[in-house]
């Protein structure tokens, strides 16, 4: 028996509180649960692009202005997950009557393993800019080496 998807607003919920590729995996599991293995991928590869970009910016930002900009994109996020699977929810909804979506909380596993994933993203981009303006990283690189070393020690 196939599982059934967590509904669109958990994926936006997952994105605002944990992160964009937080969201963007529960987005492909759903996406995934409801026959969409393609548009599952392309959303999921858009997001890691938009999330190597967004680590860009807040990286090169003043911390006020990355704090608003990190926080819109949260908000954008929220409000973009769902809207990128509701047509399919309402087909796979109207297709199977009997079935009840999946419980949002049971997303909280994937959520968490995107937010680590969104990490490693922001480091892996985040390293090689504090590594070309090393002036105004200063405190960047010794948090960056540390995260490293904890990596290599898993």
């Amino acid at each position: 028996m196939l599982k059934a998807p967590f509904r669109p607003q958990v994926a936006g919920r997952i994105a605002f509180f944990l992160g964009p590729i937080a969201g963007a995996i529960v987005s492909v599991i759903s996406l995934r649960r409801m026959g969409n293995p393609l548009r599952a991928k392309r959303i999921f590869l858009w997001t890691l692009l938009a999330a190597a970009i967004l680590s860009v910016v807040i990286t090169v930002t003043p911390d006020i202005l990355g704090r608003v900009i990190g926080l819109g994109s949260e908000l954008a996020f929220y409000l973009i997950f769902p809207g990128l699977q509701d047509r399919e929810f309402t087909e796979w909804q109207t297709a199977h009557p009997e079935l009840q979506p999946s419980n949002g909380w049971r997303a909280l596993g994937w959520g968490l393993l995107g937010t680590l994933m969104f990490l490693v993203v922001f480091f892996a981009v985040a390293i090689p800019i504090a590594m070309i303006f090393p002036s105004a990283f200063a405190v960047a690189i010794p948090i960056a080496l540390i995260f490293l070393s904890v990596v290599r020690c898993l």
